[in-house]
């Protein structure tokens, strides 16, 4: 009867001990995975005026809450991307003031009253390529204008991956201002919660406090992948 209740008893704190480690398993995995979100999505400008970023490797639907307007343009191919980087790059151009020298000829103009010049400004239509703002100082306003503008740059973008934290840095050939940066990189090893849990056959040799010997016991063990 003595023996009976011992083994009862082992058997609860079996079971305890059972409950108890898949709470720290659990527990375990939530502080891992908090840990990562206090670094997620760190952004700066190093020394050299070059954009970086320190972000996770993240499933596809993420996108939706970063950039709707990318997620639903590229959802169809949710299963054939790897890697998406978006972003503005602005750079700006002054000229400054041009004074343009006339001829002697205009000295011997005569007129009833002096001219008065003015500035005449123009602007572009607004769009996301393109803008310009033009001044022009004339005695009347000229009957047209005409701008031709050409944009180069070269963007090196470098993404370095340790253990799924990625680093992105992009580097403008001719400087200016990255921002509105959108980045996705598709884990390829994203395990689920059972696909971290496995079980196999497990022997352990040690002593038997109800049968008061020693001895080998086979039996089923567990283990759970953090990483």
């Amino acid at each position: 009867m003595a023996k009976n209740f011992i083994k009862e008893k082992c058997l609860y704190v079996v079971l305890t001990l059972f409950l108890i480690t898949c709470g720290l398993i659990w527990f375990s995995h939530e502080q891992y995975t908090n840990s990562k979100e206090l670094v997620e999505e760190v952004e700066y400008y190093d020394s050299l005026n070059r954009y970086n970023k320190i972000y996770y490797t993240k499933a596809f639907d993420i996108l939706k809450k970063e950039n709707k307007q990318l997620y639903d343009s590229l959802k169809q191919y949710r299963d054939k991307i790897d890697y998406i980087v978006q972003f503005y790059h602005e750079k700006g151009y002054n000229t400054g003031k041009v004074i343009i020298k006339h001829d002697s000829i205009h000295d011997t103009i005569t007129v009833d009253k002096p001219l008065v010049a003015q500035t005449y400004k123009y602007d572009s239509e607004p769009n996301d390529t393109f803008q310009y703002h033009l001044d022009v100082n004339a005695y009347m306003e000229p009957n047209w204008y005409s701008i031709q503008a050409k944009v180069k740059n070269k963007f090196t973008i470098v993404n370095k991956e340790d253990n799924g934290v990625n680093h992105i840095v992009i580097d403008p050939s001719n400087g200016g201002t990255i921002s509105d940066v959108t980045v996705y990189k598709k884990d390829n090893q994203k395990k689920s919660f059972w696909d971290r849990l496995s079980f196999g056959p497990g022997i352990t040799a040690g002593y038997d406090p109800i049968n008061r010997n020693w001895g080998v016991i086979v039996g089923a063990t567990a283990s759970y992948d953090l990483k």
